[in-house]
């Protein structure tokens, strides 16, 4: 697998997470085989156990190498060494902090397709990304059937065959998104969320079919961290600051 060009730009200093702030940063799991054990040095003894569970070689690579950045981009936030990272996980799966300093507050999700990671951190609100790579999806149409509202299936319909793929991977991204800023991942109503996904249309969330409590405001974002790939990322939180980067070390914090 050739290594992914990522289009973000590193930043010239460690940035500064306020409380309006979101911060996404992107990756290559394709990492080098120095930079892989030091991360392997850094995962818990349950991160280790689910890396021997990988079937395929470059699959376990990847876990590893995401893991470890994970725990590399969250440990330089909170200047905490990354293999003192304790994670805990939700009711549905989302990782989460279990040993946070009192005084803090961060929320974070990742991603992952074909060898590009993403992270994103948030101190505002509870945050969900997604991520994937534009590519033909056999059976698109079933899909789109069994997993959308009877709007979005109209408006499916008036899209020409040759922008199906990237319209799929915007209506994808962006629902998965917002399910996992709210903790349910693809366990909750997918149906139900309702989200812009034609070409050159403006990034809205139409409907979230009762997934947040009562009054609760949604922000929801495209990004574009490389050539062929699309992701979104959603926030429990309104007048976000989002800034994107490219994670400038393969195998240490900044």
């Amino acid at each position: 697998m050739a290594n992914v060009s990522i289009q973000w730009n590193t930043p010239s200093a460690q940035p500064f997470l306020s409380k309006a702030d979101v911060h996404v940063w992107a990756a290559n799991l394709e990492s080098p085989p120095s930079g892989r054990s030091a991360f392997l040095e850094t995962l818990s003894c349950d991160e280790l156990d689910r890396a021997k569970r990988f079937h395929f070689e470059h699959d376990r690579d990847h876990f590893i190498t995401g893991r470890g950045m994970l725990r590399s981009i969250i440990g330089t936030y909170l200047k905490i060494a990354p293999a003192l990272l304790q994670f805990g996980y939700g009711p549905y799966g989302k990782p989460v902090l279990s040993n946070l300093p009192a005084d803090r507050t961060l929320h974070f999700n990742l991603a992952h397709s074909d060898g590009l990671l993403l992270v994103a951190l948030s101190e505002t609100g509870p945050v969900g990304i997604d991520v994937e790579k534009v590519r033909p999806i056999d059976g698109v149409d079933g899909l789109v059937d069994r997993f959308s509202s009877d709007r979005t299936k109209i408006d499916w319909q008036t899209l020409p065959c040759d922008q199906r793929s990237k319209a799929f991977f915007n209506l994808w991204t962006r629902k998965e998104a917002c399910l996992k800023a709210t903790g349910l991942g693809l366990s909750g109503p997918i149906d139900e969320v309702e989200v812009t996904f034609l070409p050159d249309e403006p990034v809205r969330i139409l409907k979230l079919g009762g997934i947040l409590q009562s009054g609760a405001i949604c922000t929801l974002e495209n990004l574009s961290p490389a050539e062929n790939y699309i992701a979104a990322i959603a926030v429990v939180a309104q007048d976000v600051n989002l800034s994107c980067w490219r994670w400038p070390c393969q195998y240490s914090p900044i």
